[in-house]
């Protein structure tokens, strides 16, 4: 090969390694999808739902990545500082995209800059439960009950900042009684410590605590979506329970970092669309009573900044803290 020849070999193939990663190109690796919280709560429980389905869309597998902490926020800015190329992505929530800028005070990202949307994943309902020994079948009698002990009852949640731990500081507004909170690492700790009777109550989402519901470890006494719940159509709403602003329907999304190429982000919005639609995912999605979303980027872009401003306002009046 002669030395021109060789130099433009050469600077063809550096100019191809600099050249942003393309839809064409894309995947070109497996891809991580890093979970902000420990496995067993409904954030793993999506993404590996969506994980399990993607090689056949992608043709490289999916990678769940547990990065637990801070509410949260830990992983929210690990993946903002990962490489742009759509290889990383965050399972958000609506406590990691909507919430936490507003409980904690300082956060090492920004929802907004910081991050591409990719596609809003579903939305769920919270269920309030007490432990079987609480003597309270309804929200009204355990608000009776909470304002009666000289002692806080006590409420589980899966850390500070999640819609879990938001929930149950609402629900001590609106109602007017006082808890102690008792945060565990994961829902799938604070359901443990619950069922033995560690806590008094807990609002969690209907994927993680249902199974408990069912086998009658907890009792449930509201959900906190707009309807009843599928799977519990004898369990009412919170609006029904006295409680008409109290509506809480905690979403999930998939997020890669900002400045993650067009074409990529397509493919990836394409892609996650396409194993939304799968039977067996539907069918699965079904069993945990998670209402499936999907849609374009630009859309959950939209409820972000929606929700953003609904849950500030809220939050600020309230004076709802991570404390």
């Amino acid at each position: 090969m002669s030395r021109r020849r060789f130099l433009l070999t050469v600077t063809a193939a550096a100019l191809a390694a600099a050249r942003p990663v393309r839809g064409q190109d894309f995947p070109r690796k497996p891809l991580r999808i890093v979970v902000p919280f420990p496995p067993g709560g409904t954030p793993d429980i999506l993404a590996r739902v969506l994980g399990a389905r993607l090689p056949q869309v992608l043709g490289q597998q999916a990678i769940v990545d547990n990065r637990p902490g801070a509410g949260g926020n830990l992983a929210m800015e690990l993946v903002a500082r990962a490489p742009a190329d759509g290889h990383t992505l965050v399972m958000g929530t609506i406590g990691t995209c909507a919430l936490n800028a507003f409980l904690y005070p300082k956060i090492g990202f920004d929802v907004e800059k910081d991050f591409a949307p990719v596609m809003l994943v579903g939305s769920i309902q919270n269920m309030l439960v007490v432990h079987p020994s609480v003597p309270a079948t309804s929200v009204r009698e355990l608000v009776a009950l909470a304002r009666s002990r000289k002692i806080p009852m006590t409420y589980a949640s899966s850390g500070f900042g999640s819609s879990i731990h938001v929930a149950a500081e609402w629900f001590q507004v609106q109602a007017g009684v006082d808890l102690r909170h008792v945060p565990y690492k994961g829902s799938a700790l604070a359901n443990t410590a619950l069922i033995a009777g560690e806590t008094d109550m807990m609002f969690d989402n209907i994927p993680s605590i249902g199974p408990h519901v069912t086998a009658g470890r907890v009792r449930p006494l509201a959900v906190t979506g707009p309807n009843r719940s599928r799977l519990f159509p004898n369990v009412p709403t919170m609006r029904e329970s006295g409680y008409p602003e109290f509506v809480l329907t905690p979403w999930f999304g998939l997020l890669a970092p900002a400045r993650t190429p067009s074409p990529v982000l397509a493919r990836l919005n394409d892609a996650f669309n396409e194993v939304l639609r799968d039977p067996i995912v539907v069918r699965r999605f079904t069993e945990i009573d998670l209402e499936p979303a999907g849609g374009s980027s630009a859309d959950f872009a939209k409820l972000i900044r929606a929700e953003n401003a609904q849950w500030g306002k809220l939050i600020r009046e309230k004076n709802i803290t991570v404390d």
